[in-house]
Parts: structure tokens; sequence; C-alpha cells
């Protein structure tokens, strides 16, 4: 009879527990952003940042970030921010610089630079940087400046444009906003447009003033002096203003005007009776002249006196 041989095998399940190492460091996407903020923003305004990632088991996972302000030095003191983490579903986590204060100033600082570290939660903890450049933006919030309320010059009348080259005088006003913010544009006022904008005008870019047409002082009021308001205005609403005075000599280019009546009325032969006394009236000679002081005062004479005579008189208006 043949032997039956018999073999029993045991089995038995072993199981294993993968223990995870804090071997690998915190990552960010990149290791420097840019973000901006309107200085015109308000308390609590937040500013979304790219969290950190960790390979390593959530034991081992990104736990705490913290901000390190590295601006004190260029803006002279310390940037408005706190940083606000929240945990979301998946162990992922939302980060936020959040303005704490108005303090935003972009004529004082126009670039906070801060650093976000990453640490996780092993032992000892492993960490990662992110670089971060805030840029305040722009607000109009300054008027031009103006580098003199008042400008004076002179010319004189008659003068071609071309002999005073480009400007008489230049208004220059500054603005401390940036951009477009900060362009000034120059104009004449709405009144100084209607007197005098056909003699005189601005370079909308440069503030020049310049003369248009030979100016005619027998048309300009009293004295000769021509006031310009030149407007210099940004793109918000507050223009300023600076005023142009403009002295216009007077040149002796009118001649005397000469009416002569009688006292029958206006005649060109008067009549004069034989023997009449000394000192009988015979006409009246008026005579005007439009140029101003001493180019306005007039001598008369007479060519042929014939036995009448007549005084030397130096009056802009005559009666003899």
């Amino acid at each position: 009879m043949d032997k039956l041989l018999s073999v029993f095998v045991c089995l038995s399940q072993v199981s294993f527990e993968l223990v995870d190492l804090n071997d690998n460091d915190p990552r960010f996407a990149a290791d420097h952003m840019r973000i901006y903020v309107s200085e015109g923003s308000l308390p609590g305004a937040s500013l979304s940042l790219q969290p950190a990632q960790d390979i390593d088991s959530p034991v081992n996972g990104v736990s705490e970030y913290r901000l390190v302000d590295d601006t004190s030095t260029s803006c002279g003191g310390h940037a408005p921010f706190d940083i606000r983490v929240e945990r979301n579903a998946g162990n992922s986590h939302d980060v936020r610089l959040i303005l704490q204060s108005p303090g935003l100033d972009r004529e004082a600082c126009q670039l906070y630079r801060l650093v976000v570290v990453a640490s996780d939660a092993g032992t000892p903890a492993r960490s990662a940087s992110l670089v971060v450049d805030v840029v305040v933006t722009d607000v109009n919030d300054h008027r031009p400046v103006l580098e003199r309320t008042v400008y004076e010059t002179e010319i004189s009348e008659n003068t071609q444009p071309a002999v005073y080259g480009q400007a008489l005088v230049s208004v220059k006003a500054t603005d401390a906003d940036d951009g477009d913010n900060g362009l000034v544009r120059y104009r004449l006022s709405t009144r100084s447009a209607s007197q005098f904008g056909q003699l005189f005008g601005v370079d909308e870019q440069t503030g020049a003033v310049k003369l248009l047409q030979p100016v005619d002082y027998e048309t300009l009021p009293p004295g000769g002096v021509v006031v310009l308001e030149v407007i210099a205005q940004d793109s918000g609403t507050s223009p300023v203003m600076a005023t142009v005075r403009i002295r216009v000599r007077d040149l002796n280019d009118n001649a005397p005007s000469l009416t002569v009546e009688s006292q029958f009325g206006d005649q060109d032969i008067f009549h004069v009776a034989e023997n009449c006394a000394n000192g009988t009236l015979i006409a009246h000679v008026t005579v005007s002249d439009a140029d101003a002081g001493d180019n306005g005062l007039v001598e008369c004479r007479l060519q042929r006196h014939n036995g009448v005579r007549i005084p030397v008189v130096t009056r802009r208006v005559m009666l003899l």
C-alpha cells in the first residue's frame, strides 16, 4: 500500500505601516510676486497671496505663516499690513494680506517689500519664503503747485510775434501725482480768452505765453497793461491760477488830428473884418493825438501868420 504524503502549508498576514519623515521643504509656486493696491484703499482691504505646498503628509504639512516687514529702511516706517490665514477643505490655506490702517500714500512710499515665511509642522520645522512687492498705485489726490503766482513782462506795441521767439513768459506748475494724474495742462481763463485771446495764447503742454499778433496800445485798457489769467490743471477738478501782467510800451504811431471851426460853423475860408481889434476870435482849432504820455503831446504853430497870433500850447486837446 502506497504511503500518502500530506503537506500542510501555514500562511500568515503581516501589515506594515509606512511612517512619513519630514524630509521635504514647503514650496511656493514662485519665490517672488508683485501685487498692486490703490493708495485710496480703506482699512480691511485684502490682497490674495499664493499659499505654500508641502508634499509630506498632513502631519508634517504647512502649519504656519508669518510676515516679515522689509520696508522700514526704504519708507521710513513699517508697512501697514498684517497676514491672515484660513484653512480650507482639503487642508489647503487661504492666505491674504490685510490693510491695517489708511496710511497708504504713494508720494511717501511707492513700494512695500514683505517676506512671507511658511513653516511646516515637522520637528525640526522646515520653511520656505516668498518675497511680496506691494506696489501702491496713484490716486489723483494732489493739486498742481505753481512755481510762481504772478509773472510780469514788457513788450512794445506793433511788434511782430517772431521778435519774441517762442514765449513771453512760461507759467510752470508741478504735480506730485503719478502718470496721467500728474500731467498738468495750461489754458487761458474764459475771461482772458474772451478779452485777449486773439492777441495772446498759452501752450497747453508747456505753459508758454505767446504773442499771436501785434498789439495796438490804443485799444488796450488804460495804462496799456494786459492781465492774463492762466489756468493750470491736472486730470482732476481743482485747477490753480497764475496771473500774467504784460505791460505794452506805447509807440508814437498816431499822427495828430486837427479840427478847425469858425463861429459861423465849419468853413474852408474864414472872413475877418478889417480893422478888427487885436485878440478878436477867428476860429476854434482842436488838436488830439491817440498816443499816450509824451507821444500824445502836441505843439501847434502857424506856418504863415500874416499878422495872426497863436500861443504855443503843448496840450493833447487845444482850443485857440
